[in-house]
This record gives structure tokens, C-alpha cells and sequence, in this order.
């Protein structure tokens, strides 16, 4: 049987206008130079590590599992933590050990994790700063062309883990905050999952018990400012009105149609929001 092309994908907060991407690129394509080199984003916000976990959380489940996702968005390069890979049923992961992967680790059972030990599948004389392109691209390329899991490091029990932004849900009220800001400047939530039962009826899925919830009577509140109602899609309001909508990862999105809600209204991740209904 055929084998699948590899496919390595790549998630940093390096930005496009320098070298660093490139030369990642550049040493998985020398160990593996039949892998896809999928871009996932290179614009998270510089050492925001709950910002690429969320980005990676959305995306990673729609790759083949067979493919090898990395993970650089790394304030604590050159200290004592350390640079790890996940093995899952939906794919393998390489990152520093920092809590960027919590999401995957908290969906995935049976999940195997390494530490990185093995400087025989680093690059010679790895820098103390730029662990992406010298321990974590090379790993990558060494899993996408066949290394077994096992021999590229030594097995651990547990993982760093973040502590992810909670909800606090009572009857008639939804606390969260918002997670990112897209480059839309829509503002994502953690009032998640939602999802569409009619044309005027949310289900609220992530509490003890399922949510039934009108979405024409519900306000949104975040800060200053009000948000009346929730709706299916940007066009179901006029240019440069505020609307609530359920995005494409089922969680709550504060938006501007044509506009930045995050411009508009000063939301920023973080900033606290709550879901009212009747």
C-alpha cells in the first residue's frame, strides 16, 4: 500500500517579515523533503501561548492523523523547560512543554508524551534561542519520514497543563471572557459549545445539563456594552452595527458587520462577557 505524503504543519508567533519561519521550513524539507509544510498561522500574538492553543485546538482535528503539527510560540527558549512531543489518534504533536497543547491533551485519550532527549535527531550545536528551527523542526521531520514516536525521547506521565479560562453558569446567566481577537477584530469567547436547534433556538452544551436558549431575547454583555440577541451569520445585520454569533468553532463571537469589534468597542482578550437569557 501506498504510503500518505507526510504532512507537517506549522503554528508560531514569528510573524512573516523575518527569517525564522523559512529556516524551519527549510530544515524539515533536508530530513523529509517529500513532507506538505502546512502553515496554520505565524501571527499569534508574541508569547501568547493560550492564544495558540485555542488556534490549535480549532484546527487540528481536520488534518489526516497522520500528520505532525509544531507548535513555537515558546517565552520560556533556553530555560529549564522542556521541548516535548504528543502522540494521539488525531495526530502527533511537537512543542515546548509550556501548556500549549492542554486542549489536545484534554480531548485525546490515550495520549503518549516524550521528552525531546535524543540530540542524535536535533540539529548539531542547538542555540539557546531558537529551539524551532535547531530541536523541534528536526524532530518533526524525523516523525513525518518514519522514526518511531519512541525513539526520539524519554516517556513522561503528564504534561504541563494551562489553566484554561472557566465559565460560570447559573440559571439565567452565562459567564466568560473573551479568548482571542481574529484579524477580523471579531471578539472569540469561551462561552462554548453552541449550537443552532431552529432558526431562534440555541443549545448551550457546556454545563452539567443541556441549555435551551431563545437567541431573539438573549443580550450579550461585554464591558459597556450591550449586544441584544444572537445571530446566524454577519449579513443578518446593516454595515457597521454590533451583533453576537455563533462561530465556526461553536463558541460566542462578539462582531462588528464590515467593522472591528475589538476597535469599536476596546474588547481585548481577557475581557469579561456575559451571556443573559430568559
Amino acid at each position: 500500500m501506498t504510503q500518505p505524503r507526510p504532512i507537517v504543519t506549522l503554528l508560531t508567533d514569528f510573524g512573516e517579515q523575518d527569517d525564522y519561519v523559512g529556516a524551519m521550513k527549510g530544515v524539515i524539507l533536508s530530513i523529509a523533503p517529500d513532507a506538505h509544510i502546512v502553515d496554520i498561522s505565524h501571527q499569534v500574538a508574541p508569547q501568547n501561548i493560550l492564544q495558540a492553543a485555542s488556534i490549535l485546538d480549532n484546527v487540528y482535528r481536520y488534518y489526516p492523523a497522520h500528520t505532525v503539527h509544531v507548535v513555537v510560540v515558546d517565552p520560556g527558549v533556553g530555560s529549564a523547560r522542556q521541548p516535548i512531543a504528543l502522540q494521539t489518534a488525531r495526530g502527533t504533536f511537537v512543542a515546548p512543554d509550556n501548556g500549549v497543547l492542554t486542549p489536545v491533551r484534554a480531548k485525546e485519550q490515550g495520549w503518549k508524551a516524550i521528552i525531546l532527549n535524543k540530540p542524535d535527531y536535533w540539529l548539531p550545536s542547538p542555540s539557546n534561542t531558537f529551539h524551532g528551527r535547531d530541536i523541534f523542526s528536526p524532530v518533526a521531520a524525523h516523525l513525518a519520514s518514519g522514526v518511531a514516536f519512541e525513539k526520539l525521547g524519554q516517556t513522561v506521565s503528564d504534561i504541563v497543563a494551562l489553566t484554561m479560562p472557566s465559565l460560570t453558569i447559573a440559571a439565567k446567566t452565562i459567564k466568560g471572557e473573551v479568548t482571542r481577537i481574529d484579524s477580523f477584530g471579531n471578539a472569540l469567547t469561551n462561552i462554548a459549545p453552541l449550537r443552532w436547534v431552529d432558526d431562534h433556538t440555541l443549545e448551550f452544551t457546556g454545563g452539567d445539563v443541556p441549555v435551551r436558549i431563545d437567541a431573539r431575547t438573549t443580550r450579550v454583555v461585554c464591558g459597556w456594552h450591550t449586544v441584544d440577541g444572537i445571530h446566524q451569520n454577519y449579513s443578518q445585520v446593516v454595515a457597521g452595527q454590533a451583533l453576537a454569533v455563533v462561530g465556526s468553532s461553536s463558541e460566542l463571537e462578539i462582531a462588528v458587520s464590515q467593522g472591528n469589534a475589538s476597535e469599536q468597542f476596546a474588547i481585548q482578550a481577557s475581557s469579561p462577557v456575559t451571556l443573559r437569557f430568559d
